[in-house]
């Protein structure tokens, strides 16, 4: 997509990490989406991701469950993090083999609009394995440090699958190039943030031009 003073402006102004609510720096903003709630929802469905359950004693239940079991669990709770105070207003996550290994991101909206759409950003992380090590008493996730693959991974998943009609990667010199997240993961990364401008459902585009053709015939 073409990169625009705008746009520029919107990446440059854009807060460059989540924090625990109890302000711990955490995950880096790595993702930028240009679209409506609808697009976003639309865009990760499609592209097999689901949204993330509430935190609560019975989705703790099956995490452990799933834990120990070393099974998946689609749905499965993050962790809370903060932007400016307010936790992520949208939570999708694409389980692997286990519990243990997940693709995941947060979303928050932006007050501000690009060409009369949403604005969207997002902090995408790779979850790699379980550790209960830190504090003896609660489990984390352990993340791959390397998060710019993690950024790529998510942006290639929605180009792909076509709901993402345009992206840019842009780069941010104030964003640091190394830091830790707030269960003491180290974190690196070129700095960068992806923006995808997203479209309509793949699906039904593929339906009305299915109709489209039998009418013809």
């Amino acid at each position: 997509m073409a990169v625009d003073a705008k746009l520029r402006s919107l990446i440059e102004t854009a807060p460059l990490r989540t924090h625990t609510t109890n302000e711990t720096p955490s995950d880096i903003t790595n993702l930028m989406f240009i679209g409506s709630r609808q697009q976003l929802e639309t865009a990760f469905d499609e592209a097999g991701w689901f949204e993330a359950d509430d935190l609560s004693i019975r989705s703790a239940a099956k995490t452990i469950g799933a834990t120990i079991r070393q099974a998946g669990y689609s749905t499965a709770p993050v962790s809370t993090l903060r932007i400016g105070g307010r936790p992520p207003d949208l939570v999708f996550q694409k389980s692997l083999n286990t519990f243990a290994n997940r693709h995941h991101l947060r979303i928050w909206k932006q007050p501000v609009a690009y060409t009369g759409k949403d604005v969207w950003i997002g902090a995408a992380t790779h979850d790699i394995a379980i550790s209960k090590a830190r504090g003896g008493t609660k489990w984390s996730h352990r993340i791959d440090p390397h998060i710019d693959r993690e950024r790529d991974w998510v942006a290639t998943d929605l180009l792909f699958i076509g709901t993402a009609v345009a992206y840019a990667d842009i780069d941010r010199p104030a964003a640091p190039k190394k830091a830790g997240n707030a269960t003491g993961d180290q974190i690196l990364t070129d700095g960068k943030m992806s923006v995808l401008e997203l479209g309509g459902s793949k699906t039904s585009a593929a339906e009305n031009l299915s109709g489209a053709a039998a009418v013809n015939h």
